[in-house]
C-alpha cells in the first residue's frame, strides 16, 4: 500500500470513528419519545388578559366582596361566545367613572344625547370585545389604544397600538373613562424601573 493510500484510509476511519462518536454523544444526551413526560392536559381557564383594567375596575366594584369576587372570577373564565353577558356589569360601572370629574358625558364614546345606562352602550360594547388591536402596518408603538382611538375617536395616528410593556395603560384607560382624554387622572406610577424593548423577544427588560 502506497504511503498516500495509507494516509487517505487512516484519515477515513479517524473521520468514522469521531462520526461513531458523535452519535453515541447525540443519543446518550436527547430522550427518546418515550423519555419526554407526557403534554398535561388544558384545565379551567382562570385569566385572561387584554386590556388593562376592565375586569378589575368594571365588574361589580361597589358590590360585596364575596359577590364582586365571584362575578370577576366568571368574567375571567367566560369564553369569547360568553363575554356580552357582562354588558350590563360594565355599563353601570362606565356611570361611575363618567361622575368622576362632575362633566356629565364627557367620557370616551359617551352618547350625551341618551340617558341613563344606554349612554354608556357604546363603549361597553368596544370593551365587551377583549381583544387587543394592533396596527401591523405602524412603526412607532408608543400609545395605548392608538388603533381604537383612530378608527372610534376620529383621532388618526400612525401608532400601532397594542400593549407594550412601556405605556402607561392604567393612566390612559382610566383617564378615558372620566375625563374623555388620554391624560388627567394618574395613579402616580409613570412608568417601570426599566424601559423594554418592543423588538427583540421576550421584550421584558431583565430584573
Amino acid at each position: 500500500m502506497s504511503g498516500a493510500a495509507g494516509r487517505a484510509l487512516a484519515r477515513a476511519g479517524v473521520a468514522v470513528t469521531l462520526a461513531s462518536a458523535l452519535y453515541a454523544c447525540l443519543h446518550h444526551a436527547l430522550p427518546s419519545s418515550r423519555e419526554f413526560p407526557e403534554r398535561p392536559p388544558l384545565g379551567v381557564q382562570i385569566e385572561r388578559a387584554g386590556r388593562a383594567l376592565t375586569g378589575n375596575a368594571l365588574i361589580e366594584p361597589l358590590a360585596p366582596d364575596a359577590v364582586s369576587d365571584r362575578r370577576k372570577e366568571e368574567y375571567n373564565r367566560a369564553a369569547p361566545a360568553d363575554w356580552p353577558q357582562f354588558r350590563a356589569d360594565i355599563e353601570r360601572s362606565l356611570g361611575l367613572y363618567d361622575g368622576f370629574d362632575g362633566i356629565p358625558a364627557n367620557q370616551w364614546l359617551a352618547d350625551a344625547a341618551s340617558v341613563r345606562v344606554g349612554r354608556y352602550r357604546r363603549l361597553a360594547l368596544v370593551l365587551l370585545d377583549d381583544r387587543l388591536w394592533v396596527n401591523s402596518t405602524a412603526t412607532a408603538c408608543t400609545r395605548y389604544l392608538a388603533v381604537e382611538l383612530d378608527v372610534l375617536a376620529g383621532a388618526p395616528n400612525a401608532d400601532c397600538g397594542g400593549r407594550t410593556p412601556n405605556y402607561d395603560a392604567v393612566d390612559v384607560f382610566r383617564s378615558l373613562l372620566a375625563t374623555g382624554t388620554i391624560t388627567g387622572v394618574e395613579d402616580g406610577v409613570d412608568r417601570d424601573d426599566r424601559v423594554h424593548s418592543v423588538s427583540r423577544f421576550p421584550f421584558l427588560a431583565a430584573p
